[in-house]
């Protein structure tokens, strides 16, 4: 018998103060994420150096420790995507929540510290175009 897939989630909009409010739950997923990929990379740091001491006992268990960490980072990244948003950088933690803005498709753009969403680009661009929210309610 064929399944047929799961229908796709319809994507979502955040006007400004939607994603604000979204923050309470996406802050504290995105430090912990942070928190797992910096831990990760150490993670295969030490998988690499006990390999090539030729300690594979020791890279074995850091092995094991690296997916248990890149199974909990998946379970964060459903938790935000069950959200509507996208992380786009791991290491510091920035999220796009996509917005239309006076009939124009916009990520509207948060940064792990930041208190609240201030910022915005293009619907395709990077958040190396990160620009302040006055530029675009203009």
């Amino acid at each position: 018998m064929e399944h047929a897939p799961p229908p796709r989630q319809a994507k979502r909009y955040f006007t400004i103060q939607e994603a604000d409010r979204a923050l309470v739950l996406v802050k504290r997923v995105v430090g912990d994420i942070v928190r797992e990929y910096h831990a990760l990379l150490d993670l295969q740091e030490a998988v690499d150096a006990a390999e090539a001491g030729h300690d594979f006992a020791r890279a074995d268990t850091a092995r094991e420790r690296l997916g248990q960490t890149a199974e909990r980072l998946r379970v964060y990244l459903e938790e935000l995507d069950d959200v509507g948003v996208s992380l786009r950088d791991w290491s510091v933690g920035i999220v796009d929540f996509p917005s239309i803005i006076d009939g124009k498709e916009v990520q509207l753009c948060w940064q792990a510290g930041e208190q609240k969403v201030s910022y915005w680009h293009e619907a395709h661009g990077t958040n190396r175009g990160r620009q302040p929210l006055s530029t675009l309610l203009v």
